[in-house]
């Protein structure tokens, strides 16, 4: 595999460093990004301790004007509510690292009573005026990223820099096992030693910046997949009728594919564009909205509801109905008994 760092060639055997040589695959690639903790040359801890909610002293006015990667820890058990705004051009990711409860307000939307779990992430982009009032303890883990390195990340990535204002989906609340996993060995990363943690933490800052853009991140539209036509209506209106009447079997593409009369690879395309979202999604938000219908309206235990509906087990249906429904089951039934 072609190495991707810039490094000299060695000099040929036989005096013929004169001669040319072929121009490398990657000379015209773009620079790697660099990033600028913080920390740097001050030896204070990779991730510090704030002091107020989303409130790095970097972003509110102090420490170094040039710092692109910002790693900030809030946790404990204060009940009041915070309330902040990013002043800088920085887009700050959430990364929850404990189940916790919360209402969180940004901007004109509103998110009341959220349950989360370790993992659950949420990106809030710069300028957002954002209010949270926590109803349990909590440890969350905030990366404040300079809208500067994203768009070299994105040059990276792509080639060129993005048209305007880097542009990101709407993230919600998900969950990203990934990510997590990343920002907890950031918060091990100064164990390490002087020598190795910086470093450490900045490649696990750019490898979570880089997955944002991968898969939240606006393409450029050069680099976008070939337009797909929609599932016609007739076929999309045959897959979901087949998807609802069947919901609660183990169905595959396969099956759903046959349903609409398609082979399995032009299917699962045209369906996206026509639903925006892929089948299995899709059958999964069937499934959640049958469970709904079951926890208001019976007493069915939540594992019958579960397997009744499609899942192999009440972990993975929690999971599931927590990431689209915002709660888990059993908080969804007591707010929404009929």
């Amino acid at each position: 595999m072609p190495d991707r760092t810039d490094r000299a060639d060695p000099l040929p055997l036989g005096g013929e460093a004169s001669k040319p040589k072929p121009a490398s695959r990657w000379a015209d690639r773009p620079q790697r990004p660099t990033l600028l903790f913080q920390q740097s040359r001050t030896r204070l801890p990779i991730v510090q301790e704030e002091r107020r909610w989303r409130s790095p002293e970097i972003v509110s006015g102090g420490g170094r004007p040039d710092a692109r990667l910002i790693a900030t820890r809030w946790h404990g058990a204060d009940r009041r509510e915070q309330s902040a705004e990013i002043t800088g051009d920085y887009h700050m990711l959430s990364v929850t690292l404990q189940p916790a409860r919360f209402s969180l307000w940004l901007g004109k939307r509103s998110f009341p009573d959220m349950e989360v779990m370790p993992g659950t992430i949420q990106l809030t982009r710069p300028s957002l005026p954002a209010r949270v009032v926590y109803h349990s303890s909590y440890d969350v883990l905030h990366l404040f990223m300079q809208n500067t390195l994203l768009k070299e990340c994105f040059k990276w990535c792509y080639g060129k820099l993005p048209m305007g204002e880097l542009a990101f989906r709407d993230l919600g609340f998900p969950q990203d096992p990934l990510i997590e996993r990343l920002s907890l060995e950031m918060l091990s990363a100064g164990k390490i030693g002087e020598a190795y943690d910086e470093l450490y933490a900045e490649s696990l800052g750019l490898t979570i910046a880089v997955r944002l853009l991968k898969l939240y991140g606006e393409r450029p539209p050069s680099t976008a997949r070939s337009q797909v036509t929609a599932l016609p209506n007739w076929r999309l209106k045959r897959a979901v009728d087949f998807m609802a009447a069947y919901s609660e079997k183990h169905l595959t593409l396969i099956d759903i594919a046959q349903a609409a009369g398609l082979s399995r690879m032009y299917f699962a395309a045209q369906f996206r564009t026509a639903t925006g979202l892929r089948p299995h999604e899709y059958l999964l938000k069937l499934r959640i909205e049958k469970a709904k219908a079951l926890l208001a309206t019976s007493d069915l235990p939540i594992v019958s509801v579960a397997l009744s509906v499609g899942f192999s087990s009440q972990a993975h249906f929690t999971g599931v109905f927590r990431r689209l429904a915002g709660q888990t089951p059993r908080r969804w039934r007591e707010d929404h008994r009929r």
